[in-house]
């Protein structure tokens, strides 16, 4: 689950890495998905995930522009998220903050966008 959407405009774009590389990549995701926002909220099911280490990062393309919009300094005027509920000041949190292993059957994840 994804909550903490202002609104329901636009969309939420997903991206699960596998890998820190695939993480740290600019433009490379494990499995991408653009999601509609529903009562502010985002449900995703994901079937055939292979046990290991995954991270999770989203953000609310209010606009739907296709990218998270900065201001004037480089911070994002669009709510964004990452697995665990972790941030940064600079950048996107590291992988070693963000990741989490997948280690059963069925796991429930929730991230709160800021």
């Amino acid at each position: 689950k994804i909550s903490g959407f202002e609104n329901d405009l636009g969309n939420c774009w997903f991206a699960l890495d596998n890998s820190k590389e695939v993480y740290e990549s600019k433009g490379s995701v494990f499995i991408g998905k653009i999601l509609p926002i529903i009562n502010h909220s985002v449900y995703i099911n994901l079937d055939s995930l292979e046990y290991g280490e995954y991270a999770i990062r989203v953000f609310h393309d209010e606009n739907s522009n296709g990218k998270i919009d900065l201001n004037f300094l480089g911070i994002p005027t669009e709510d964004y998220g990452y697995s665990n509920n972790v941030s940064s000041w600079f950048g996107p949190p590291r992988w070693e903050k963000a990741s989490f292993v997948f280690n059963q059957s069925e796991m429930q994840l929730e991230i709160s966008v800021k």
